[in-house]
């Protein structure tokens, strides 16, 4: 175990998924249009999505027990998302049905490259009910949000702290307008994820190990920035990390990043320490390009280590 957090023992579940899970209209085009402009493409099947979904999926594929904590619509896309979830073995025993709703939904544009472009609509509301999570914190090791609502945000972490329970965060550039809110989001949680893209679109300059050790200062105990096909960097309390991308032909990058999250925080909650957490990571991402859909290519443990084996990241 890594000194770096301390997860409670002995817990039902490993990883507590609090979001709501939303469904994936998924289109290939050649390119993505721009304003006023019109491109053929086609329709894949729809895909079962949303990136708290997303990486619990992934965690419980990789062997590590999840909950999933959220909302579903009172139709037939909130029963086909419930029942994805229980194909990749997450409990659903705290997913709460809103009669009336529509589900959360994400537009897809893949173009040729396999990169994406992309529209989400939430389901209005709070996705928290304060006399629900604290039974569901009870229950598990590790809290896995993203914190698009700040004042929502702000009522888990303090049920997280009161209940003894790391906070894990992605944050995207949409939900941070400035950099003082990039510092309130560091304030309330252990280990923050970023990508590359959003690192860029907040602080205005290239992830750099030195400035993200810097950013600790605010709060969190880990910053991790997942650099696509540049691998990922790590900054720790005494611990900096690059770690080397492994070749993957892309397919669809949507859900890598979810990928490499799930599999990161599965490596940290069976006790890796944080260099061969980023290593699994990486290779988890770099399996989930592979094929289009989010969860379509999300990776086995045997495929992962399989992967891990060939040794490429020992190449920089």
């Amino acid at each position: 175990m890594h000194d770096l957090f301390s997860f409670p023992a002995q817990r039902r579940f490993d990883l507590l998924a609090v979001g709501d899970p939303n469904v994936d209209l998924v289109f290939t085009v050649d390119r993505v249009p721009l304003a006023d402009q019109k491109v053929l493409g086609r329709r894949l099947p729809s895909f079962a999505g949303g990136t708290v979904a997303n990486v619990a999926c992934a965690a419980s594929l990789l062997g590590r027990p999840t909950l999933a904590y959220g909302r579903l619509a009172g139709d037939a896309d909130g029963d086909f998302l419930r029942r994805e979830y229980e194909r990749f073995g997450v409990a659903t025993s705290h997913l709460r049905v809103v009669q009336g709703a529509m589900s959360p939904t994400a537009l897809i544009l893949i173009d040729a490259s396999g990169e994406k472009a992309l529209v989400y609509s939430q389901m209005p509301g709070r996705t928290l009910d304060a006399d629900s999570l604290p039974a569901a914190l009870a229950q598990s090791r590790l809290l896995y949000a993203m914190p698009y609502d700040l004042p929502e945000f702000v009522d888990i972490h303090q049920l997280a702290r009161a209940a003894g329970v790391p906070l894990a965060i992605d944050i995207e550039a949409a939900m941070v307008p400035d950099r003082e809110h990039l510092h309130r989001l560091l304030s309330l949680c252990d280990l923050a994820f970023m990508n590359d893209a959003t690192y860029r679109a907040i602080l205005g300059e290239a992830p750099q190990l030195e400035r993200m050790t810097d950013l600790l200062a605010h709060g969190a105990r880990m910053l991790v920035v997942s650099c696509g096909a540049r691998g990922a960097m790590l900054a720790a309390h005494g611990q900096s990390l690059v770690q080397p991308a492994f070749p993957a032909t892309v397919v669809d990058s949507t859900g890598a990043g979810d990928s490499f999250n799930g599999a990161f925080l599965a490596a940290l909650l069976e006790g890796q320490q944080p260099a061969q957490a980023l290593r699994f990571a990486c290779a988890a991402g770099s399996i989930a390009v592979t094929a289009t859909g989010a969860r379509s290519a999300l990776p086995t443990r045997a495929q992962v280590e399989a992967l891990l084996a060939k040794g490429w990241q020992d190449v920089p």
